[in-house]
């Protein structure tokens, strides 16, 4: 008998046999008319359906990803289908995912993997998902979705306990979001300067480091995007390279680079070695190398001479003041710093699961308790205080109190840290409707560090609200120079800026390169009803409403549009989608 490797989506409506009993002519119609649904969002996210009995449905998927996304979009279709209908006439579903080896006959699948799949959708909140660690462990900041722990449940006919987790609407605002799987922008010539960070490899025995290499990484890459005459690809490409075996030519063909750094750390106690390389990627010669002993204390010192050598050697002899520019200010106690990177390892994951945030947020804390001078870490604690925010049902307006004086001590400590002046700048826009100091802000994190994907992302973002379309359609397209990856971020806001600029067929194809859109489905419902497909325009609504919680008013007095009149043309429009 064959077997193989799988993804198992398992659903089921809740109280079935209940309404059965009560009718069961229009139990089966309304079944009839969700399966449809169903079975398409399954075959267009590549799923096989191999069983289905009553009301239960099983598939297989060969890419947990796409299972998740599957059951995401069901869920919100069913939930949307329920909106207006009379509460008998409602049908819920629960969905389960799991992975795992499976046995093949006659064209069907058997084995643990599909029982727990069926059990974990059985332990399923209504119109939730549950999945199992194995799947939240590949799909976790792979698509905007959160996560809840579940705990170990006990789940019938299977031996062990299994660790799940149910999946939530997304809280907090994740900095990349996107399986990075394919190429979404193809590079046609790398520029002169062009050049990729890759993820400094840990050679320590401790595997724990990986931390501190992801940061020196990270920062090294930072400085470097800084530098105006460099174009510094984002770490969200660059680090995709991590578990890919492909030669550094490959890799600058793809990203579209000429040069790529990489080297590795290997750290014991308080003294490490650390290697760098710079490679051109042409011929995959090595242009420049050098090997660093040194004690955790001068890490700074090393991370300026790396950055100044490879600017120097790519771009020729620069002024001395240029490249003071690119360097960091320095913690006066280097423990604040270590404490730093493990909190940014936390706080990059602070949308998957509410923990994340929290130990984020306790990082920082002991940060700025080691060096309380140290501006990065008051600046990442008011980042996390907003996204622990989010997660809280009735949020303590003492934790917005808290965020907004980290900011602004942040920026008093280091006026010149670009994500200082990001954080700043959606604190201004977003919660105090302050336009012209978030403006302000955003332009200067825009112009501390012209090379920071997410600092662009949020900058156009900005843009679209003071209604400057074209620009920030620019500003968009060059983050996807420096991410060929791209992710949602950047198309949930590329499709903003072709709405308001009439270009609706494009929009309707940035809105589908979204995983799971949001708050972006007002918008697509109105380029539907642009369009005249007032049908659709209907049904999107209803999704957009469903998703966020919020009725038309509510969500046009979220966005934060500097002039009132385009604010009011996007409620009128709204109000103009037909009710049925």
């Amino acid at each position: 008998m064959d077997r193989k490797l799988t993804t198992i989506f398992a659903s089921d409506v809740v109280g079935f046999s209940k309404m059965m009993g009560t009718d069961e002519v229009k139990t089966l119609n309304i079944l009839k008319e969700r399966r449809n649904a169903i079975d398409s969002i399954i075959d267009e996210h590549g799923g096989i359906i191999f069983g289905s009995a009553g009301d239960s449905v099983i598939a297989e998927f060969s890419s947990p990803i796409k299972a998740a996304e599957a059951a995401v979009k069901t869920q919100v279709k069913m939930r949307t289908m329920n909106v207006d209908q009379a509460e008998s006439d409602q049908m819920t579903f629960r969905v389960g995912i799991n992975i795992g080896d499976v046995m093949i006959s006659d064209d069907n699948l058997f084995g643990d993997a599909v029982n727990i799949a069926a059990r974990l959708e059985a332990a399923a909140k209504p119109s939730g998902i549950c999945i199992s660690k194995t799947v939240f462990d590949m799909i976790n900041r792979k698509i905007m979705v959160s996560f809840e722990d579940a705990g170990e449940l006990e789940l019938k006919n299977i031996e062990f306990p299994i660790k799940a987790f149910h999946v939530i609407e997304n809280k907090g605002t994740p900095r990349f979001t996107q399986d990075s799987a394919d190429i979404q922008t193809q590079v046609k010539e790398a520029e002169p300067g062009s050049v990729a960070v890759m993820f400094f490899k840990n050679l320590s025995n401790d595997e724990e480091q990986e931390y501190f290499c992801e940061g020196f990484s990270e920062d090294l890459l930072s400085m470097l995007s800084r530098f105006n005459k460099l174009v510094v690809i984002s770490s969200h490409a660059s680090f995709a390279y991590k578990e890919k075996s492909k030669s550094f030519k490959e890799i600058g063909k793809e990203l579209g680079v000429k040069y790529i750094i990489h080297g590795s750390v290997r750290k014991l106690g308080p003294k490490m070695r650390i290697n760098a390389n710079l490679v051109s990627t042409e011929n995959e010669n090595s242009i420049w190398s050098n090997n660093f002993d040194l004690s955790v204390d001068e890490v700074f010192d090393v991370q300026d001479q790396i950055a100044e050598e490879i600017v120097a050697t790519i771009v020729g002899r620069v002024e001395a003041d240029s490249l003071n520019a690119i360097k960091t200010k320095r913690p006066e106690n280097m423990a604040a710093y270590d404490l730093v990177l493990k909190g940014l390892e936390y706080a990059k994951k602070g949308n998957v699961i509410k923990e994340n945030t929290e130990n984020a947020v306790k990082l920082f804390e002991q940060a700025i308790e080691a060096d309380p001078s140290y501006a990065r870490a008051h600046a990442w604690r008011a980042c996390s205080l907003g996204n622990l925010a989010d997660w809280e049902e009735d949020p303590d307006p003492e934790i917005f109190a808290n965020a907004i004086e980290s900011a602004n001590l942040a920026l008093e400590l280091d006026p010149n840290e670009p994500e200082v002046h990001r954080i700043m700048g959606s604190i201004k826009l977003w919660f105090e409707r302050d336009h012209e100091l978030g403006k302000y802000h955003f332009e200067k994190a825009r112009e501390l560090c012209p090379s920071d994907v997410y600092i662009i992302s949020r900058y156009a973002t900005m843009l679209i609200y003071f209604g400057e379309f074209e620009k920030a359609l620019s500003e968009l397209q060059r983050a996807m120079r420096l991410d060929p990856f791209s992710h949602d971020l950047l198309f949930g806001s590329e499709g903003l800026c072709h709405y308001w600029l009439g270009n609706f067929d494009q929009a309707i194809d940035s809105f589908r390169k979204v995983k799971v859109l949001n708050r972006h489905l007002f918008y697509l419902a109105l380029t539907y009803l642009k369009k005249g497909d007032r049908e659709t325009a209907h049904e999107k609504l209803k999704e957009a409403q469903v998703v966020t919680g919020m009725d038309v008013d509510t969500f046009v007095d979220s966005e934060p549009y500097k002039n009132k009149e385009v604010a009011d043309k996007l409620r009128e429009n709204l109000q103009a989608i037909p009710k049925s």
